[in-house]
C-alpha cells in the first residue's frame, strides 16, 4: 500500500514527534528538579550543566514543538468539535503560519541571548 503524504498525514506524523519531544523534555525537567534533592550544589552544577548555550539552542527546537503542538491541537479540537473537516488544510496553514512567526520571533531572542553567552566566553558544550 502506497501513502501520500499531503497535509493530514504530514500533521498527524508531526504531531506524534513533537509529542514524543515534548515528553522527552519533561523526563528532563523532572530530572533537573528532582536534582533539588541531592542538595544546593547538586542542583547547581545540575543547572549549570543545563545553562550551557548548547542547551539554549536545543530550546530553540523546544519551543518549536511547543508551538507546532498546540496550535495543531487547536486545529484538531476544530475538526473534532465543529465541523471543519472540510477545510481543515486551510485551517492548517493559516495556524502554521501564525505559529512560523512566533518562532521566528521567539527563537530569535532566544539565539540572540545564547550567542551573547557565547561572546562572553562561556563554552559552547557543558562538559
Amino acid at each position: 500500500m502506497h501513502y501520500r503524504w499531503q497535509t493530514g498525514m504530514s500533521a498527524w506524523v508531526l504531531h506524534r514527534v513533537t509529542g514524543l519531544a515534548l515528553v522527552f523534555y519533561i523526563m528532563l525537567h523532572i530530572w533537573v528538579i528532582s536534582s533539588l534533592q541531592l542538595g544546593p550544589k547538586a542542583f547547581e552544577a545540575t543547572m549549570g550543566f543545563v545553562s550551557a548555550p548548547l542547551f539554549r539552542f536545543l530550546e530553540v527546537g523546544l519551543l518549536f514543538c511547543v508551538i507546532y503542538h498546540s496550535l495543531n491541537g487547536i486545529r484538531l479540537v476544530m475538526i473534532d468539535f465543529f465541523g471543519a473537516t472540510e477545510k481543515h488544510v486551510s485551517i492548517f496553514y493559516i495556524l502554521m503560519s501564525i505559529g512560523a512567526i512566533t518562532w521566528v520571533w521567539g527563537g530569535s531572542m532566544m539565539i540572540s541571548h545564547a550567542l551573547h553567552d557565547l561572546g562572553n566566553g562561556v563554552s559552547f558544550f557543558p562538559f
